[in-house]
């Protein structure tokens, strides 16, 4: 009994202790009638790098209507309670159940935060208190929980909090959210519409659909009415219509220059403030943008954007930096960033596309590293003259060739990395191996490259793995900065509302991730008009005349992302041209040096005003890499020295082979392979080389590849073993196309016939027929033997179309032919 007697004396003393330290905190609540008299919070500035030019502000003050109950939509209403409060009508201001999960929750996992608040602690907090985690401000919430239901129905509380919540972009209140969003009253909100502004109060910056997070918005849109279906709130075709409803949102009203680039800063402020926090604090955010050449930047955007839409690449990026800091200083993610439908708020320059062969000074330096020299021969041929195969399984073969279908034999590394030739870059990435590659790519700042070495494959050098605009360019400054590399900065300094400095960008400490010799000579390579002009000629759009650049292009395959990337001592520009959905330009075989180098030649050169460019400092003369491996020092044919083991006599024999007869890939340098053959490659690029040479070289079964006889041996490289080749076979000439009809340039009025005759060995493989690069279907052959396909006049949507019909042969072989016909 005594023992009871304590408990129950404990107990009280317990609750009474309790019941001074709540009335203790009571004291100083703000009085829910309080409302009206809240603070106006400051705003955020973003500046550029100056600090004067103001790019965007969350307007001071609060952009807000209050409205009463009967002029908010009933759909809101119920989107609402579905996504935070279902219980809404029936609790006293908390679910105990909820705030007990949640506490547990946040005990175990305090890294992720689980909110159990209801519409009305919500409304406590965001009306009254801060944010502040403490014990002490979760107990005012909990009693001005309390005193907001004992004083107010539950109509006024739902209407207080829709008059209250954020919607992002400084808009509070469901009023202005919804004349913002969609220029609509809010009680004109359809259920579709109310769901996406639902969507927003849980992180409205995040998923603002003028930001980068759209799909996510949408997927949050989809679960609130989810949500909205599973409490029966509206039948499920209402709710299933809702799902599937084009909504349409309005431009935004918001004063901002440089959006893409503001948004992207506000996702990085994200990552160390809150909402709250950036649009209450009144904070100056200095920024690394440099107007001037933004607002170059914007106008080439424009203008080349709206000209490659006739060749149907309908989107362009831009991004340019300091190579010597990394800074940006201008970034255009899309070229109309209010074109809503278009996707434009998309910031290409942050998105993951295929970079073509704009990845090869990576692999060529990563080369050079390992001790090959921009002198290095390698042999650009192919059993047929058109494609080199790199398969080692015979029923698989992986063909590879260059853009204009050609072989030129012997080339340097220098010839092979400037003209962009496909075969030797293949070679040449298996020659330094792909997780080498990989390795340096992740040193420069690539992080897009996160599969093991298997999954890229050979393709790698050829746009086989995705990269983003922002990362590549700043990779390229490495070789500005001779082999340092610096991380890409977007922020400058942010400072409070009284000007003190939070944060300051240091000076990076730049990381080497190549040599000087290796990155001069990269940027040495890419410079040279000479070498680069057999492709792209000598007045392309690659060349300055009266300034010294480093530039490269990249086609990815089926022409869906075209690059143009490269820099001066002074800044480093980069250019993609395509199109958001990933469709391909209409334009057969189009260049990015027609796409993509136009708009980075004129920003370069408009923008050269501002940030004066020098020459490069030129590669350090040096000695062969060594004198016994003429392939490494420009010279593909060997004089291998051969001694008589009797009498001493010695003998030069001539040889031409692979390089892979010749050097170790792993140390190109140093010693030599003892049995060639032993390399899975090995056939694939000794075949075609001795093709090439049979053709080229007069003289050569006689003169060239002779066995000395067994009593020599060779002076710098001895092969283990004869070196025994299986038979050449040789292709058959590519397939040819004669075209029966249409004629080139004929116009259409209805459903078109498109027939051909095919001379060549097809073995089964039918001829295809891509329209604007997209392919619609196979060929039929008639009882003549020529092969047609019927267009449905329906799929010309263009007024001008691009035809393509595609044939290989059962060696792989392909060719094809292009016309175009019209839309009458």
């Amino acid at each position: 009994m005594k023992l009871a007697h304590k408990f129950l004396l404990i107990l009280c003393l317990i609750l009474a202790l309790g019941g001074i330290y709540l009335w203790y905190l009571s004291r100083d609540l703000p009085d829910p009638q309080s409302f009206p008299k809240r603070v106006i919070p400051q705003s955020t500035k973003i500046y550029d790098r100056t600090g004067k030019v103001l790019l965007y502000e969350v307007y001071q003050g609060e952009k807000r209507t209050v409205i009463s109950w009967d002029q908010i939509s009933p759909y809101v209403v119920y989107t609402t309670l579905a996504a935070e409060d279902h219980t809404f009508y029936t609790h006293h201001g908390i679910v105990l159940k909820s705030v007990v999960r949640a506490t547990l929750h946040n005990l175990l996992h305090p890294g992720s935060l689980q909110g159990g608040s209801t519409i009305t602690q919500q409304l406590a907090r965001n009306a009254f208190l801060t944010a502040d985690k403490t014990i002490n401000r979760k107990l005012k919430e909990l009693l001005l929980t309390f005193s907001i239901e004992k004083n107010y129905s539950k109509q006024e509380i739902l209407t207080m909090y829709l008059n209250q919540i954020h919607f992002g972009h400084n808009v509070y209140g469901i009023e202005s959210a919804s004349q913002f969003y969609f220029n609509k009253p809010a009680k004109n909100l359809s259920l579709s519409e109310s769901a996406y502004l639902t969507a927003l109060i849980q992180a409205p910056n995040y998923y603002s659909p003028y930001g980068n997070h759209r799909e996510d918005l949408e997927v949050r849109k989809n679960w609130v009415l989810s949500r909205v279906d599973l409490l029966n709130y509206f039948p499920k075709d209402v709710v299933e219509k809702a799902k599937q409803e084009k909504v349409a949102f309005a431009p935004p009203s918001f004063g901002i220059k440089a959006p893409h680039f503001v948004m992207y800063v506000k996702d990085i402020l994200a990552q160390q403030y809150s909402d709250e926090d950036l649009e209450t604090n009144g904070y100056s955010i200095i920024t690394t943008l440099d107007m001037r050449l933004q607002t170059i930047a914007e106008e080439v955007v424009k203008k080349y954007g709206d000209l490659n839409e006739k060749k149907g690449a309908h989107n362009l990026a831009l991004v340019a930096l300091d190579p010597k800091t990394g800074q940006i200083l201008a970034m255009v993610g899309s070229k109309d960033y209010w074109n809503i439908e278009a996707e434009g708020n998309v910031n290409v320059t942050t998105r993951i596309r295929q970079p073509g062969s704009a990845l090869k000074p990576i692999i060529y330096a990563t080369a050079l590293e390992k001790g090959y020299s921009a002198e290095t021969i390698l042999f650009d041929t192919a059993l047929n003259g058109r494609a080199a195969n790199f398969s080692l399984n015979p029923t698989q073969p992986y063909y590879v060739s260059n853009y204009d279908g050609r072989t030129r034999g012997p080339v340097t590394l220098r010839q092979a990395l400037a003209q962009s030739l496909n075969i030797p870059s293949v070679k040449l990435l298996y020659l330094v191996g792909i997780q080498n590659v990989l390795d340096n790519a992740k040193k420069l700042g690539i992080t897009t490259f996160t599969q093991p070495a298997q999954h890229y494959g050979l393709s790698l050098v050829l746009g086989g793995g995705g990269v983003t605009l922002l990362e590549l360019t700043n990779a390229y400054s490495t070789f500005n900065q001779e082999g340092l590399f610096h991380p890409y900065a977007s922020i400058l300094e942010i400072k409070d509302s009284q000007s003190h400095t939070l944060s300051k960008l240091n000076p990076s400490h730049p990381q080497r991730v190549f040599s000087q010799q290796t990155s001069r000579l990269i940027s040495d390579i890419l410079s040279d008009n000479e070498s680069r002009a057999p492709i792209f000629g000598y007045q392309s759009a690659l060349y300055f005349p009266n300034m010294q650049v480093a530039v490269k292009t990249g086609t990815a395959d089926e022409f869906r992302d075209f690059w143009a990337i490269g820099y001066t001592t002074s800044l480093t520009a980069g250019v993609w041209v395509g199109n958001n959905d990933r469709s391909p330009a209409t334009t057969a075989n189009a260049l990015s040096s027609e796409l993509a180098a136009p708009c980075w030649h004129e920003f370069i050169e408009k923008a050269s005003r501002y940030y004066p460019s020098s020459t490069f400092t030129p590669p350090t003369p040096t000695t062969p890499p060594n004198p016994l491996k003429p392939m490494l020092n420009g010279k593909y044919i060997n004089d291998r020295l051969y001694k008589n083991k009797v009498t001493g006599e010695l003998k030069t024999v001539k040889e031409v082979h692979t390089i892979l007869y010749f050097i170790n890939k792993n140390d190109p340098v140093h010693g030599c392979p003892a049995q060639p053959t032993d390399d899975a490659q090995f056939y694939n690029w000794e075949i075609p080389v001795l093709l090439w040479a049979k053709t080229n070289i007069p003289n050569f079964d006689q003169e060239y590849n002779l066995n000395p006889g067994p009593d020599y041996e060779a002076l710098d490289c001895e092969i283990s073993q004869p070196l025994e080749l299986p038979e050449i076979i040789e292709f058959p000439d590519i397939p040819q196309i004669t075209l029966l009809n249409p004629q080139d340039g004929q116009g259409v009025t209805n459903d078109l016939t498109i027939e051909v005759q095919i001379i060549g060995q097809l073995g089964g493989n039918r001829p295809k027929v891509y329209l604007n690069n997209n392919l619609i279907g196979e060929m039929v052959v008639n009882p003549n033997g020529s092969y047609s396909l019927i267009l449905p006049y329906s799929q010309l949507l263009l007024e001008s179309n691009q035809i393509k019909i595609e044939v290989q042969d059962q060696y792989n072989q392909v060719n094809s032919k292009v016309i175009t016909i019209l839309k009458k």
